[in-house]
This record gives structure tokens, C-alpha cells and sequence, in this order.
């Protein structure tokens, strides 16, 4: 968590920044409720808190936090993005499933990297690779995600698109894996993952704008795990391969 407020402190330098390059900015704030598994890779779900945050300035740079996904696009152009990214991954502990809540307790991981991409015409698409600053995973991911924003009228707005996650070993085995010691403390057999196309999946979106500078958010994304990360994993045996996200926001543009 140390390591998190150091990011945050960082990105608020950032955006300061930022601000003195650009001559006129925009600022929504905000946030909602969630529900997510409570693993990856669980069948059982909980509610999380989802904060909002975006500030996009005139020269087409911006910082964007959505749930605990922060990233900052330091590309002055409206087309082109690139910059850092930073994701939160809650520890795995007592969850509700008895067998994988007897595992080691997987703590929870500060993933930092860099993301680049563009937008055009209302079509996006991004690569991210991520990287655990800490010993929670050790390993590291890539992310290639796009789709289409459909700006219906000045209060609506939808969003289709999807992903594919990619992790090494080292992500895969962390929370997918089962070693002799967790085998013997969970009744699980043992099994080794490796690196692989671990997630794909669908992402929807949401925006109406219901006054001048309210805005209510939906965001929902539907994915599978595949790979190693499929139900030949105990852990997602014990759960499910279909994994669900959904939030609803209420935001304040300015």
C-alpha cells in the first residue's frame, strides 16, 4: 500500500505537469459500486468500490483512473497515445471456496508499465505490458484491447470492445498454479501453469449524461479464461472459467 500512495503522490505530480503544457482541460470525478469474483477464476462473487477519475487536456493528453487502472497518455496529439499505467490487484485471501481459500495467501501486486496506442474516428485500440514492482506475482502481462465509441447525441454515448491478456510464467503459476505444499494443505492436485493467452473477452459501456454535468456510467466486461488458466486449473476447477465484471458510476464533469 506504501508503494501505491507513492504512485498516486507521482501521478498528482504528473498531472500538474501536464497542466502547464496544456491551455484548457476537462475534469470528471466520481465513482459507483462493483461486483467481481472474488479470485480469478471464482464462481462466487463481491461487491467492490470502483473510483472514476479523467482529465483530458487540450492537446490531446490525459490521465484516466477507472476502478484501480491509472494511466497517463503524455502523447500531445489527439490521435496517438503513450505512457505509463499502473493496475492494483487485490490479495488472495479468505475467499469462499474452501479448498482455494486453504492456499497461500497470494498478496496483493502493484503492477506499473506503459501503454501505447491510438484513436480515431471513434475507434481506439491499446497495448499494455505490466509489470509486478513487488514479490506478490513476480511476472508480468500484456494487454491488447480496442473497440468503438458510438457517440449517439450529447447524452448518450456507448462503447463496445474487447481484450486479450496475456501472462508469463511466473503471473500464471501464482494464481493459477497448485504446489506440493498447497496441494497437501487444500487437497488439490498439483499442476504447473505457464505462460499463455490466459483471458479474452467482451467490454461494454454506457455513458447518459442526465444533466449539464452529471453523468450516470454502466461498465460490464464478460470474459473466459483460456490457456492454462482454463478448468484443467484446480483453482478455476474449483470456480469457473467465465468471469463476469460490473459497475455503475455517477459522475461530475467540470
Amino acid at each position: 500500500m506504501k508503494k501505491l500512495g507513492l504512485i498516486g503522490a507521482s501521478i498528482l505530480f504528473l498531472v500538474a505537469g501536464m497542466a502547464t503544457m496544456s491551455v484548457a482541460a476537462e475534469f470528471e470525478l466520481g465513482g459507483g459500486i462493483g461486483v467481481a469474483p472474488d479470485y480469478e477464476g471464482s464462481e462466487d462473487y463481491e461487491l467492490v468500490p470502483v473510483p472514476y477519475g479523467m482529465a483530458k487536456f487540450d492537446n490531446g493528453m490525459f490521465v484516466s483512473l477507472k476502478g484501480l487502472h491509472l494511466k497517463a497518455n503524455l502523447m500531445p496529439s489527439q490521435m496517438w497515445r503513450l505512457g505509463p499505467s499502473y493496475n492494483y490487484i487485490a490479495k488472495r485471501s479468505d475467499v469462499e471456496d474452501n479448498k482455494v481459500d486453504k492456499l497461500k495467501t497470494v498478496s496483493d501486486a502493484n503492477m506499473f508499465g506503459a501503454f501505447g496506442g491510438f484513436a480515431y474516428n471513434n475507434w481506439y485500440a491499446e497495448l499494455e505490458f505490466l509489470s509486478d514492482l513487488g514479490d506478490a506475482n513476480d511476472g508480468w502481462t500484456a494487454e491488447l484491447s480496442g473497440g468503438y465509441n458510438w457517440i449517439i447525441n450529447q447524452e448518450w454515448a456507448l462503447s463496445i470492445g474487447g481484450h486479450a491478456k496475456w501472462a508469463d510464467d511466473d503471473y500464471m503459476d501464482t494464481y493459477f498454479g497448485i504446489n506440493s505444499a498447497d496441494s497437501r494443505r487444500s487437497n488439490l492436485d498439483e499442476y504447473e501453469a505457464d505462460s499463455s493467452i490466459y483471458n479474452v473477452g467482451l467490454d461494454l459501456g454506457a455513458n447518459w449524461r442526465f444533466l449539464p454535468n452529471w453523468n450516470l456510467k454502466g461498465i460490464t466486461s464478460f470474459s473466459t479464461l483460456t490457456g492454462d488458466a482454463d478448468d484443467d486449473s484446480p483453482v478455476v476447477d474449483q470456480g469457473s472459467e467465465f468471469q463476469f465484471f460490473g459497475a455503475v458510476l455517477v459522475t461530475y464533469a467540470f
